[in-house]
């Protein structure tokens, strides 16, 4: 299998383009929240969070030991 890089600049102009086309056919685009996989700072289990928008922390319970705290 052959891999396809793609530079920056081609992505900008597709994704230019992709949102002409959004709002040409008056589609809603909406923004979905980041989800990352966290590692347990107490277990070392991983568990995935989700995150608000703008913001790069967030505070979740691991999924194997219930452990409460802030991701990195």
């Amino acid at each position: 299998m052959k891999k396809v890089f793609v530079s920056k600049q081609e992505l900008r102009v597709q994704s230019e383009r992709a949102l002409k086309e959004a709002m040409e056919r008056k589609l809603t685009i909406q923004q979905v929240n980041p989800r990352k996989e966290v590692q347990c700072g107490k277990c070392g289990g991983k568990t995935k969070v989700n995150f608000e928008p703008g913001k790069e922390r967030a505070e979740f319970n691991c999924k194997e030991c219930g452990h409460l705290q802030m991701s990195l």
